[in-house]
């Protein structure tokens, strides 16, 4: 990882390095094209008629899918949507999961994580749940926090319960991140800051 501090208030990481060792390993048939989006339309569509992957590809797929994860963590927060959907198939992937690999990387590997907060403003969260998106029927969490100009806390995750409406998957959300806002006001006033809104 490469942490840059050229700019003044400004801290970028990127992990260029990595990204071009994980390009080296995809297969080829896996860049083939272009991507616009780390999640394409079908992202969470499972068809149950495609062919599962042999053992070897099984293996590759994973090792692809826990590298993106690692990425997706540490500098590049846009990936989790699709990783944290990847990882519920590493068990059993199919040729149709083994497509959603590889472009969006490819053509996006110079991107870098910059973070800069602003004094002014409150610590704000986003949180989000798409309803009965997976093929148990669970719903989709997504939150991020920002510190007025930067990003620098998001999460993407599989609800661990099934609700009966939008609303709930709503509520299910924001208690599945509620730990992470507390955490964040507690974990920034012992740095001394003043933390005079907490907004979700």
């Amino acid at each position: 990882m490469t942490i840059e501090f050229s700019q003044p208030g400004k801290v970028v990481f990127s992990m260029i390095d990595c990204i071009e060792r994980l390009i080296a390993d995809t297969p080829e048939e896996l860049l083939k094209g272009t991507a616009t989006s780390p999640a394409a339309n079908h992202l969470f569509q499972v068809n149950e008629m495609s062919k599962k992957l042999e053992t070897s590809s099984a293996v590759i797929y994973h090792h692809l899918t826990a590298h993106l994860l690692y990425l997706g963590k540490w500098t590049r927060p846009n990936l989790l949507l699709a990783v944290s959907f990847l990882c519920t198939r590493v068990q059993l992937p199919d040729e149709d999961d083994w497509k959603k690999l590889g472009r969006f990387l490819r053509d996006t590997k110079n991107d870098k994580l910059t973070l800069q907060a602003d004094n002014n403003k409150p610590v704000q969260w986003w949180i989000d749940a798409s309803f009965a998106v997976h093929p148990n029927m669970r719903s989709h969490n997504g939150a991020t926090m920002s510190l007025g100009k930067s990003c620098p806390i998001s999460i993407s995750s599989k609800q661990k319960i099934n609700t009966r409406s939008s609303t709930k998957a709503e509520l299910v959300g924001v208690n599945d991140a509620m730990y992470l806002v507390l955490w964040v006001r507690h974990f920034l006033e012992d740095q001394g800051y003043s933390i005079k809104d907490n907004i979700v």
